[in-house]
């Protein structure tokens, strides 16, 4: 199953000790785990003293093998320290691989341990995703300062893989590289399947002269892989009763060597050059993608200005009274599939957080068709804490109503107010919102970006565009193929069902508890209208549709009951995935890839025709509220000099560039002279 993984199996001692049962060796030691730690890859990455003088934003350590979370808490809790006195805005991104991952309880039983380091270790434990494939982000306010926790749970050759920007045997060197590495996991004699050529072929890819390392293990077949590939390497005394352990850093970069099977032929997504972190963003929108947008650049210590062309922030389809936070499971992998579950639990954590909540996480039942039922159900089977799999008669329960058939429970989801969470999302000092200013020209002006808004002239370092299908009013956007999606809303009396329901319901239409002393029902689906009016048509059409998902509830309801509604025109792309990352120049880039369209496997070493601080962020279609967090950290990593939160492939599948790639290569387009 693609989406499952066999999680760690631990043998408790009398000590309390972890002890793996797959691999017979323990996850710290049993003299002083912490104190291991501290020693073995705190000191001997030289952290403080690097830390105390730090000018870099950013400072990104990577970690084969997550354990119990000992190695982040010690390393977040020194972090911590050594900011206090710093002002400026520092983020610190740890990326952990681990192939068989603790449960939360097994996590928490051993984090119990180290009282010393409970306040971080219940943030973990707050947020500690589910046991799935993939990458997970989680992120941490440290006063001024953000700690990211990057979980990747695969095998580390194929985590670390999926962390390159590009596996192109060349340009994958663009991307920012790792400043210290954690090579842990089990030893080499218990674990050999980690340690291998492959893995240090990894291990240097990321690396950049000046980058560090220190190991537990003195293995010498470890110490002449990573000589091979460029570092000095220092031995040393270990912890404890440990004789040596091994430390050191890269000083120069080696030849390339084969980073995957079948790598990237062409590198048309990545950033593709070096760019100074900008001081001030302008964000163009104020719907829900410009508003995670730009919290995320504020609370990275990055000035933004928000501007919306309307009277208020979310007043387009962001501004719908309520939208059902769920997301549309399946039992086969695929981009599409992988991308929804991702930013569905990152939204999950990112609206948990939220003070007060914008909304009620009341819980999602969402029907399903027998044979679907069974196969997700096959599919899910190890994840009961987020997604059950009920029976009409189990959900009547949940739901407080009769259901149309089987389905899955989502306990954890809920409802929200779009134009709540915009608002919550905007409240920071950092950030500025300028209502009624439509902004009428984007230009490069030497170093930096014009906007003309309300007539005056503003500047910034970059530019997001988080206007959806008005992206394509700028010339620079216009060949991006954005879709408008009518999608109508009707209301009905607060009293319509009864007894009220207590969760939502989702199949081809929704209904969800009563909000602002009326009930909900969405949507219709019209695509390439843009027409607002209200149509009876679709008022008619959403209450049949749910007639058959809550029979008893709806069998006596009219369209005449209908009170109101609303319309909003929702923006999507062709393949439904969201266009998320730096904006291409169009000729440009088609020059530089012109070879594609002769052979899509040929190798381009070009960098991309990427405007310089240009990004968009649109066509999040009728999932906004579950996507747009997550894509809001893409953007904000690419921004800012971070590793992404995403594997490549995904952050490919996502690049605004794919559409003119993928027409070239299909001969759609006729090439610069």
């Amino acid at each position: 199953m693609p989406y499952q993984l066999d999680a760690a199996r631990i043998d408790w001692g009398s000590d309390n000790v972890p002890v793996s049962s797959d691999y017979g060796d323990v996850y710290y030691s049993r003299d002083h785990g912490l104190e291991e730690t501290r020693y073995v890859f705190l000191s001997h990455n030289h952290l403080e003293a690097r830390w105390r003088g730090l000018t870099d934003p950013v400072f990104r350590i990577a970690e084969t093998g997550f354990g119990t979370g000992l190695n982040f808490l010690a390393c977040w809790q020194l972090w911590k320290s050594c900011m206090q006195a710093e002002s400026q805005a520092r983020t610190l991104q740890f990326i952990s691989v681990e192939k068989h991952p603790l449960s939360r309880e097994d996590l928490t039983r051993a984090l119990a341990n180290w009282p010393e380091l409970e306040s971080e270790a219940q943030a973990l434990i707050d947020q500690y995703p589910p046991l799935l494939r993939g990458h997970h982000r989680l992120r941490f306010a440290s006063g001024v300062h953000t700690v990211i926790l990057d979980l990747i749970f695969e095998d580390a050759e194929t985590g670390l893989r999926s962390a390159l920007s590009t596996t192109h045997q060349t340009l994958h060197r663009l991307a920012p590289g790792v400043d210290a590495w954690f090579l842990d996991g089990f030893a080499p004699g218990s674990n050999p399947g980690m340690w291998n050529d492959r893995l240090f072929d990894l291990v240097a890819a990321h690396s950049r002269p000046g980058t560090t390392f220190a190991t537990f293990t003195a293995a010498g077949f470890v110490k002449r892989a990573l000589k091979a590939r460029g570092f000095r390497i220092d031995k040393v005394a270990g912890y404890g009763r440990k004789r040596d352990m091994l430390r050191g850093e890269m000083l120069d970069e080696q030849s390339e060597r084969a980073l995957a099977d079948k790598p990237d032929t062409a590198a048309w997504h990545i950033i593709g050059h070096s760019q100074a972190r900008p001081r001030h963003v302008a964000v163009i929108g104020g719907g829900l993608a410009g508003a995670h947008t730009a919290r995320a650049l504020a609370d990275r210590g990055i000035r933004v200005t928000v501007f919306e062309g309307e009277a208020d922030i979310a007043a387009a389809a962001s501004g719908n009274p309520q939208g059902i936070l769920f997301t549309k499971l399946s039992h086969r992998d695929g981009q599409l599939n992988r991308f929804a579950l991702s930013s569905f639990h990152h939204a999950l954590r990112t609206y948990r957080a939220m003070k007060p909540l914008p909304g009620e996480f009341c819980g999602v039942f969402q029907l399903l068709g027998v044979e679907h039922w069974a196969q997700l159900q096959i599919a899910f089977s190890q994840q009961s804490d987020w997604c059950q799999f009920l029976t009409r008669e189990q959900a009547r329960e949940r739901v407080g109503a009769e259901v149309g058939s089987d389905g899955v429970w989502y306990p954890q989801s809920g409802w929200l107010k779009p134009a709540e969470v915009c608002r919550q999302r905007l409240n920071h000092p950092l950030i500025t919102i300028k209502t009624s200013h439509l902004v009428s020209e984007v230009k490069r002006e030497a170093s930096e970006w014009q906007l003309n808004a309300a007539n005056q002239t503003f500047h910034a370092d970059a530019v997001v565009v988080a206007t959806g299908q008005a992206a394509a009013h700028f010339a620079f956007a216009k060949f991006l193929p954005l879709r408008s999606i009518r999608g109508q809303l009707s209301y009905l009396p607060a009293d319509a069902i009864s007894p009220p329901l207590k969760a939502v319901v989702c199949d081809e239409g929704y209904v969800a508890p009563v909000v602002d002393g009326k009930t909900i029902l969405g949507a219709s689906y019209e695509v390439d209208s843009k027409d607002l009016s209200l149509r009876d048509s679709e008022h008619a059409d959403n209450l049949q549709r749910l007639q058959g998902t809550l029979p008893d509830a709806f069998k006596t309801i009219a369209p005449e009951q209908i009170i109101g509604g609303r319309a909003a025109l929702r923006c999507a792309s062709p393949d439904y995935l969201p266009l998320v990352g730096p904006l291409p120049a169009q000729e440009e880039t088609l020059e530089r890839f012109a070879l594609l369209a002769k052979n899509a496997k040929t190798l381009i070493h070009a960098t991309p025709a990427n405007l310089p601080g240009l990004y968009v962020n649109v066509a999040h279609g009728s999932r906004g509220l579950t996507s747009t967090p997550l894509c809001a950290e893409l953007l904000a990593s690419q921004i800012c000099g971070e590793i992404l939160p995403l594997p490549h492939d995904l952050v490919r599948a996502l690049s605004p560039s794919r559409f003119l790639i993928r027409d070239l290569i299909r001969g759609k387009l006729a090439l610069p002279h």
